[in-house]
């Protein structure tokens, strides 16, 4: 009996929290705001119109040569999470950086305010629970749901995919007014099994936490790293789905540049060949 109050109680906690955020967006969409973040992030509305971007992932396939291409060509790129442990090895920064795993903000939060000096965005329960803030720091309304959806108006609230940080940059590229949007190192594939970019990406004992708190949120008390990373992987599928049904509606174009994997949803295209015909036309998008 107990149990069901809580979730009833849960559920229209949740529904006041909504109308709040569909007011606040409403309010945002006429220009009003009501706090400094509010109005630093109605300032990036249709910023890009009719421009593209780059949205850099932490999948194998990346390389160091790929971001310095995109330094090269002074391509717009959104890069997210722990991408800054190569940042030693190249000149690329990104314009933008992203990231929504509250277990990342408060494990690293040392580590990424000492690292990330470009705008930061986070959603507002990662932000909540950032022990140090770094500088430019953005944090976006978001609403927990089981099933991901596209929000139509992001000034409000937007869904984590509770899956992958990507879904999160391209709605943004998406309120910035892009309309070509090329993904690079987003290869879809277990992050636990084929890992990322780099080896030891992530501190072992952050894995295990992630583990840990997949297995009571699902009551899959047996449930592995591997399981975990293919049921996150699953997840992100379904989520790129919705997007790209999303982007057409709206004729916004996605590309996958990323070489190999697995994420076939949206048309491939080749980086390297793609880079080449921007040199040669000497393009870039600053």
């Amino acid at each position: 009996m107990l149990f069901y109050v809580k979730q009833g109680i849960k559920t229209i906690l949740k529904q006041g929290i909504k109308v709040w955020y569909h007011t606040v967006g409403w309010f945002r969409c006429l220009g009003i705001t009501m706090t400094s973040n509010g109005k630093v992030f109605v300032s990036f509305r249709d910023k890009y119109k009719g421009k593209r971007c780059f949205l850099i992932g932490n999948g194998p396939s990346l390389t160091e040569a790929d971001l310095e291409s995109i330094a090269q060509n002074q391509e717009i790129s959104f890069a997210c999470n722990i991408i800054y442990h190569l940042y030693d090895k190249v000149k690329w920064r990104p314009t933008y950086h992203f990231i929504s795993d509250v277990i990342y903000t408060v494990g690293l939060s040392e580590d990424i305010a000492d690292s990330i000096d470009t705008t930061l965005f986070v959603n507002r329960d990662a932000y909540r629970e950032m022990k140090k803030k770094p500088r430019n720091l953005v944090y976006v309304n978001c609403i927990n749901q089981k099933k991901y959806f596209v929000s139509n108006n992001i000034l409000a609230y937007y869904v984590p995919a509770q899956a992958t940080v990507m879904t999160f940059m391209l709605e943004m590229a998406m309120y910035m007014g892009f309309k070509e949007i090329y993904l690079l190192g987003v290869d879809c594939t277990n992050s636990f099994t084929k890992g990322h970019f780099t080896k030891d990406y992530v501190p072992t004992e952050l894995d295990e936490y992630n583990l840990n708190r997949a297995r009571r949120t699902m009551n899959r008390p047996n449930m592995t790293l591997e399981e975990l990373g293919e049921y996150r992987r699953e997840r992100s599928i379904m989520a790129y789905q919705k997007i790209q049904e999303y982007a057409r509606k709206h004729g916004v174009k996605i590309y996958n540049a990323s070489r190999g994997g697995e994420l076939n949803v949206y048309e491939r295209v080749d980086f390297d060949t793609l880079m080449d015909e921007e040199k040669m036309h000497g393009y870039n998008t600053l």
